[in-house]
């Protein structure tokens, strides 16, 4: 066929052997992956291949990062909570970890600024459509929760928040999560983190204090808490 991918012959397959095929890259390279995965624009270069560590802790997230996403299965219900100050590349890794796997596993995950989704879940009060618009968040089998805890909630916004991430903890469905905000507080906690990477600088302000020790439990539970410390990229 004219003008067919060379690697799949335009069939958007390639066999791997054994029966089974895997999805050729062609399938993607014509979509606006980051328009599919709701990736904001400031993030549309960022890819696990370009983050830049420099220092053990940066590196640890990464490792951990592509190892996630390389091994992601959906039916598992894993995820990652990244907790570091502002500027060391939370979101950068979470943006990379979707792109990687809907690249390699066809899987469509969604991205979402807490901050703004907490917004427009108000906003659709009114028009009789949260119900509908929540639904949606809880069926992607992959999502992100950016910036989680950035901002005081008010009751409403608090349960909202708690009702998403108790529903995908007890469904198995896999999230990924950045905050600034150290998740507990815990003394005990704080000193095993110390014990494996004694230069972390843990943030101050609390997740317990804004969620409640019950959804601070299940994230807990539901992923793979990592902390990383660096200095604020955003500052030149």
């Amino acid at each position: 066929m004219e003008g067919a991918c060379p690697r799949c012959g335009g069939t958007g397959f390639v066999p791997r052997g054994g029966g089974s095929v895997d999805l050729c890259e062609c399938r993607f390279e014509q979509e606006n992956i980051n328009k599919i995965l709701g990736i904001p624009r400031r993030f549309w270069e960022a890819e696990l291949d370009n983050y830049q560590y420099e220092n053990p802790s940066e590196e640890n997230a990464y490792k951990e990062a592509f190892v996630f996403a390389s091994s992601f299965d959906p039916s598992e219900g894993k995820g990652l909570t990244f907790v570091g100050t502002p500027g060391v590349g939370k979101t950068h890794l979470a943006v990379g970890i979707l792109k990687k796997i809907y690249r390699d596993k066809g899987i469509k995950g969604r991205f979402f600024d807490t901050k703004d989704l907490i917004y427009k879940l108000k906003a659709l009060i009114n028009e009789g459509k949260t119900s509908k618009a929540i639904k949606r968040i809880l069926s992607y089998p992959l999502i992100v929760l950016d910036d989680l805890g950035s901002e005081r909630l008010s009751e409403w916004q608090r349960e909202i928040i708690s009702y998403i991430i108790s529903h995908r903890y007890n469904n198995l469905r896999s999230t990924i999560i950045t905050t600034n905000f150290s998740l507990t507080g815990d003394e005990k906690e704080e000193k095993k983190i110390r014990k494996t990477a004694p230069d972390i600088e843990l943030p101050r302000s609390l997740m317990v204090e804004r969620l409640g020790p019950g959804t601070v439990s299940r994230i807990f539970q539901m992923t793979k808490v990592l902390y990383i410390k660096g200095r604020d990229r955003r500052r030149l």
